[in-house]
């Protein structure tokens, strides 16, 4: 059974938050002329390059006094100024304008979500229309790319 990506960053917000080897994509792929997340079921298209964003990293691991190399999942988003993602049905667009990444808080001892202002563009005929600027917090930002839903705060900029 696949854990759901929004309930697994969540499950991983401590003070001394740990990674984990369970992606909240189902698996990076490594093909001879393409690397993807293999994540075709999300709302947006989310390449390979947005891992950092995502938190993911290949790291080093030991086991038995055995080096190896294995991905792994953090629970800090941080997309940031000038990302750029399209949807999937090729009819949206969005644009990072101004982010702050996660962050655990030690005063309050939770997690802070983040900050993210984006800007929504329609896409008719390769034109692309601005719907508006949205602010929202990091984790809200995943769901809308994941889901393509959009419960994000509209805002003037």
């Amino acid at each position: 059974m696949r854990v759901e990506e929004i309930d697994l960053l969540k499950s991983m917000w401590k003070s001394r938050c740990t990674r984990d080897t369970i992606l909240i994509v189902p698996k990076v792929v490594h093909g001879r002329l393409n690397i993807s997340l293999d994540n075709e079921h999300w709302a947006f298209h989310v390449p390979y390059a947005f891992r950092d964003a995502l938190d993911i990293r290949y790291d080093q691991r030991v086991k038995k006094k055995k080096k190896y190399m294995v991905w792994t999942q953090g629970p800090i988003l941080k997309f940031k100024e000038g990302d750029t993602l399209k949807s999937r049905d090729g009819k949206t667009s969005v644009q990072v304008s101004s982010a702050n990444r996660m962050g655990w808080d030690t005063e309050k001892n939770e997690m802070y979500r983040g900050v993210v202002i984006y800007k929504k563009h329609n896409i008719v005929d390769g034109v692309y229309t601005k719907a508006g600027d949205y602010l929202t917090c990091q984790m809200e930002f995943l769901k809308l790319l994941i889901y393509g839903k959009n419960s994000c705060r509209k805002v003037s900029v």
